[in-house]
């Protein structure tokens, strides 16, 4: 910047020279008059633009996650500078509200995070904006550096429109010392009926110990082994159409586990003693009630705070074992697992700087991992460092616990060994943005009838399927 005021006294000082000239001072040649015009032009396009981005959020000043990032991003680059504005400690439906008036305003926000779904509305909208031609001036390999997953799920018209944050999965953890006792082989890969007979093996109501805890009571659960075998809420009919689908077998299938292990083979407490006991699925384990539960990786982040911070709870007492959630269909269980994309930075239709946005999203979600996320969307992440946050853990206390769980388990928690199944079966994003959500909360409402035995499956898909056609007019 000095060196550009120089210049421009400099020129601004021959200017004067030369207004004051008489007819008879000598001119400068042309040679030498294109050789300062040649040095300002460069001097002047040589200085980059300063810009400031204007980043709006929820969440992100706890544990000073915003000014640690924004502090190593302005070190590396000091002409890009970010404003961070906080609109809420959490992003419900208040949040979304403001953010979308601010947008309608025509407010600057360059950045923002949304989960998935959130941003796929607003892209359909036309509130967001692609970024097609920033990832090709960045010269990035979108899908390498990102998955089949993330073009699946932020890409519209094969325009993209956010760079992914985190992905999550669901896994099976269970008390791999009490298999060896029994005599258990726990496969890397198995079958819904495969479980079912492991977790016979398991149980043990004499003793008070329940085969598995499957959480009928978390609703996605209930039909994530479906969907990694090709099943979605809505399908498109002969007419190209979108249309429910909850008659669909492998759906059906997927229910009919979920109540059998309770109600018919009771392995697993069924959704009424999951409510009225508030039953804790991972306290359940942690204390030997339970041989298996399934759950997702925050499973070791809640162990830590029960370990470490809870009076007299200690350390468990058993070797915690990780594996795949069962599949309903052998193509499913040999091609996809479930990974789905939690949520990404995207663009406003207000942003003033889409490219050096870009790149400041890459930078948040392709490193940082102190500040970061232990299950990274990024494909070159250090996972060592990503992990580093289920394997050490700070107490109230202050005392840092290391190797609280082996690397090899904390990986196993977030890392599968297929490709999502959203990317394996092709999945439309416009289904999950126009669609899932009155679907979703259709089934949240629906299925405990069918899973506490107020109604049959039949009547349950029957009402389900009507309720559904209606939820999709709705929504058209």
């Amino acid at each position: 910047m000095k060196r550009l005021i120089t210049i421009m006294i400099t020129l601004s000082m021959i200017v004067t020279v030369f207004a004051g000239c008489t007819q008879t001072d000598k001119k400068p040649d042309a040679t030498t008059s294109a050789a300062a015009t040649k040095a300002a032009t460069e001097a002047t396009t040589s200085a980059p633009v300063p810009v400031t981005l204007k980043w709006v959020g929820a969440g992100w000043l706890a544990n000073e996650k915003a000014d640690t990032l924004i502090a190593r991003w302005e070190k590396e680059n000091p002409n890009i500078n970010v404003e961070y504005t906080e609109l809420s400690n959490a992003v419900n439906e208040e949040y979304l509200k403001n953010l979308d008036i601010m947008i309608a305003s025509g407010e600057q926000i360059d950045i923002t995070y949304l989960g998935t779904t959130d941003t796929l509305v607003r892209a359909l909208n036309g509130a967001a904006l692609p970024i097609n031609d920033a990832i090709k001036k960045n010269g990035d390999d979108f899908t390498a550096d990102y998955t089949g997953l993330a073009t699946s799920m932020l890409s519209i018209d094969n325009n993209i429109y956010g760079v992914p944050y985190a992905n999550n999965t669901f896994k099976v953890f269970y008390n791999k010392t009490m298999a060896k006792e029994k005599g258990i082989t726990i496969p890397d890969k198995w079958s819904y009926q495969e479980f079912t007979e492991i977790a016979k093996k398991f149980n043990d109501p004499g003793k008070k110990i329940w085969g598995c805890i499957f959480p009928s009571t978390w609703s996605d659960l209930c039909y994530a082994a479906a969907e990694v075998s090709g099943w979605t809420m809505a399908k498109k009919d002969a007419s190209g159409k979108f249309a429910p689908n909850f008659d669909d077998n492998t759906f059906k299938t997927s229910m009919q586990w979920v109540y059998d292990l309770s109600m018919k083979d009771k392995v697993s407490p069924s959704y009424a003693t999951i409510k009225a006991e508030s039953l804790n699925r991972r306290v359940a384990l942690a204390t030997g009630q339970t041989a298996m539960i399934v759950d997702g990786p925050y499973t070791l982040v809640y162990f830590q705070g029960y370990m470490f911070n809870d009076p007299g709870a200690g350390s468990l007492s058993f070797e915690l074992g990780v594996t795949d959630l069962p599949y309903i269909t052998e193509e499913g269980g040999n091609n996809a697992s479930f990974l789905s994309l939690v949520g990404s930075f995207w663009f406003p239709k207000t942003s003033a700087n889409v490219y050096e946005a870009y790149r400041f999203a890459r930078f948040i979600c392709n490193g940082n991992f102190d500040k970061g996320v232990y299950m990274p969307a990024y494909t070159k992440a250090d996972m060592k460092a990503a992990t580093a946050t289920l394997t050490e853990f700070t107490d109230k206390n202050k005392q840092v616990h290391k190797d609280v769980y082996p690397y090899e388990t904390a990986l196993a928690a977030v890392t599968t060994p297929n490709q999502s199944y959203i990317s394996y079966w092709k999945n439309d994003p416009a289904l999950y943005a126009k669609y899932v959500p009155a679907l979703y909360t259709l089934f949240n409402e629906q299925y405990t009838t069918y899973l506490s035995g107020e109604v049959t499956l039949d009547q349950f898909i029957k009402n389900m399927q009507t309720l559904g056609a209606a939820e999709i007019a709705n929504v058209n």
